[in-house]
């Protein structure tokens, strides 16, 4: 400021004195000036005017001079100024009453008042009613020594008109007043302080990305900056209402729940480093963060280190603003989520090094309750460093995974670099029975989507009844017990290495290469294969209300792959053992059963015939097979005969026996018949 000031003097104020000086007893006096330069200023074609010299006050003017202001200033042309109140003597020069006028390219024609005081080394300039869009600018000037200070003051400056002068690229302002304060102090060429309160109101703008935008919002700020030994210290106060857009984050701020920014610190710009020592951003009720950072801008912007906490009193109304946005178009979009959450952050070199997130209170579910946890708490702690890694928890009072109900449990594990760890087996209890979980870790590939995941469990008496009835499949009862063993994630499927072996029935029933992807998805896949070994049919017919029926079952599933939930490709056969030397015996209820798969009558014939005495029957082997491809089921029986096959073939007295003669049936409809289980093909009996 003291060097624009110093050129301006001398081209004005000081040459004006000298000539002065000269002509003490001359009343009137005019000085052309064809070019006066001064620093990087310069002043030309001026006229020079004093009047009533030897009076008191006498007057001065300048007219018709072009002024050269240094870049990004514009030249002025037309510069009058008149100043009807001017006295002087030794030491001494005022100018009390001075007005003036001047056009630019940018600012057109503007009229101003001014005074100007000038004793020994002290100089005071005061310029008001300048126009500025709209509005009206004040400038006050004042040095002493080789201190200087400036004061500029604004009032409903109009910033659509404001950016026609002082566009800034890429924004577009279509509403919007702007009041401020401006204080520069500072000592020969150099800034001391600056000091800015400013005040935007119903600001409305818009950038050409439509990523960022604002409705009739109001911005009040404060920024104070000081120079020191090391750099500049400055502290920043702002508050903000109304509707702000920063993609994708939309927020409706009114007085209740303004948004809140304050910041102090150290710029250090040789360095080219800014340290935020503490910053306080607050948007009441819905979250608070807090912290300090270490910013560099050498060849790019970077977060040399930070700390930071975050806290969220009420998860329930923060998520809808502030996560739901950035979840749009992922698996998680229509999530519900309550409690409260204090969030700590450590970040070196623009990456992540350590968090901790304690959660109370937690309700978190899918909307369509696919997943969901309720009244849990956690913390989690996460470091890079596998060297300070810290324990974690996670409990909770209800919890379900695809509809499958978890009572009150907890898990503790270990959270580092890319890794999870359970710290000691979990016995969580569901379904009636006990999920023993005895080791799980998972390891994420450097660089990759893949991940390397070690489960092993026990399974202790699930309820076929609770896991059919959640799962919303065909009723089943009894339980289930078993073993898994590893499990691996690798290109987005979850694999099993090994078989999960299933004690049911009276037999065994193994699940082998299980895979599955899309698991959390709208659009789950699952692949596997199954084997039943000698199950107890009495057991299997009891569960399954179809009637009674003696013997065992042996059978299997071979390259079942169903898509979200339903069997698309299969082959599949389920029969009599050719080892089986148990009793064989077979209900009338389930002679119908059965009989009904082919989708014929045989109601009549046992009720009016001498069969309807007998309850039941002997068999000496049943089977049924199906090979599902496109929609449609290739059926078969034990044995092949004129036209048809075997479903049941008869043995002891009264024999009976069972044939089908469809060998290709629609898959839904085969549904419809096992549902429904009425009628039945054609019954030869012996």
């Amino acid at each position: 400021m003291c060097h624009i000031r110093n050129a301006l003097l001398q081209i004005i104020i000081v040459s004006l004195f000298c000539s002065v000086q000269s002509a003490y007893a001359i009343n009137a006096m005019t000085v052309n000036i064809d070019s006066m330069t001064a620093e990087e200023f310069s002043l030309k074609n001026a006229v020079l005017e004093i009047h009533d010299i030897n009076q008191s006050p006498a007057k001065i003017s300048l007219q018709s001079a072009t002024l050269i202001l240094p870049p990004p200033f514009n030249t002025f042309t037309e510069l009058d100024i008149h100043c009807k109140q001017f006295s002087w003597h030794e030491h001494y020069l005022e100018c009390s009453d001075g007005h003036g006028r001047f056009n630019s390219e940018k600012f057109k024609t503007q009229f101003f008042d001014f005074s100007i005081q000038l004793q020994d080394n002290k100089t005071k300039i005061t310029i008001k009613r300048l126009s500025l869009a709209g509005g009206m600018l004040s400038v006050y000037m004042q040095e002493e020594a080789d201190q200087w200070q400036v004061r500029i003051k604004a009032k409903n400056i109009d910033l659509v008109k404001l950016q026609t002068w002082f566009s800034l690229e890429g924004l577009t302002v279509t509403q919007g007043m702007l009041d401020f304060n401006m204080q520069l102090k500072g000592t020969q060429t150099t800034i001391q302080r600056l000091i800015i309160r400013a005040l935007l109101t119903k600001l409305s703008i818009q950038d050409q990305q439509g990523k960022l935008a604002s409705e009739s919002a109001d911005l009040q700020t404060e920024f104070t900056l000081r120079k020191n030994k090391t750099g500049w210290r400055w502290h920043s106060n702002n508050w903000l209402t109304g509707d702000l857009y920063v993609d994708p984050v939309y927020l409706q701020l009114n007085k209740d729940d303004e948004f809140t920014v304050s910041a102090q610190g150290l710029w250090q710009p040789g360095q080219k480093k800014i340290q935020v020592q503490k910053f306080h951003i607050e948007h009441p009720h819905y979250l608070e963060l807090k912290g300090n950072a270490e910013l560099s801008y050498q060849s790019e912007f970077k977060m040399e280190t930070a700390d930071l906490t975050l806290y969220v009193p009420q998860l329930k109304l923060a998520t809808p603003v502030y996560l739901l946005p950035f979840l749009e178009s992922s698996a998680f979009h229509a999530i519900e989520l309550a409690g409260i959450a204090d969030v700590q952050l450590k970040i070196k070199q623009h990456k992540l090094q350590d968090a901790s997130i304690v959660v109370s209170h937690l309700f978190l579910a899918e909307a369509e309750n696919k997943w969901a946890i309720k009244q849990a708490n956690a913390s989690i702690n996460w470091s890079k460093n596998g060297s300070n890694k810290q324990s974690s928890y996670i409990n909770w009072q209800h919890l379900n995974i695809q509809a499958i109900p978890f009572q009150a449990g907890q898990l503790d594990f270990v959270s580092y670099a890319r890794q999870v760890e359970l710290l000691k087996p979990a016995n969580l209890a569901l379904l009636g029975g006990l999920l023993s979980i005895k080791r799980f870790s998972f390891s994420a590939t450097e660089n990759s989507e893949d991940a390397n995941v070690y489960f092993a469990a026990d399974i202790k008496k699930l309820s076929l009844q609770q896991l059919t009835k959640a799962l919303d499949w065909t009723p089943l009862s009894g339980t289930i017990s078993g073993y898994i063993p590893s499990v691996r994630y690798q290109d987005k499927t979850l694999s099993l290495d090994g078989n999960i072996k299933m004690q049911v029935f009276d037999g065994e029933v193994i699940i082998k290469d299980l895979a599955s992807s899309g698991l959390f998805s709208d659009f789950p896949q699952f692949y596997t294969g199954i084997e039943f070994d000698r199950l107890d049919l009495q057991a299997v017919t009891h569960t399954f209300d179809i009637g009674y029926i003696e013997g065992r079952l042996s059978g299997t599933v071979q390259n079942l792959y169903l898509e979200n939930w339903k069997p698309v490709s299969f082959y599949a056969w389920v029969g009599t053992p050719e080892d089986d030397n148990s009793r064989h015996r077979i209900s009338q209820q389930a002679v119908e059963n059965i009989a009904s798969i082919g989708g014929g009558g045989i109601s009549d014939v046992l009720s009016r015939g001498f069969l309807g005495l007998f309850s039941t029957f002997g068999y000496r082997k049943l089977g049924f097979g199906c090979y599902l491809y496109q929609g449609v089921c290739q059926l078969m029986g034990v044995e092949a005969v004129d036209n048809g096959f075997y479903l049941i073939k008869g043995g002891g007295l009264p024999r009976i026996d069972i044939i089908g003669y469809n060998p290709r049936l629609d898959w839904n409809v085969l549904l419809n018949r096992l549902n429904r289980i009425e009628a039945s093909d054609e019954v030869i009996v012996e």
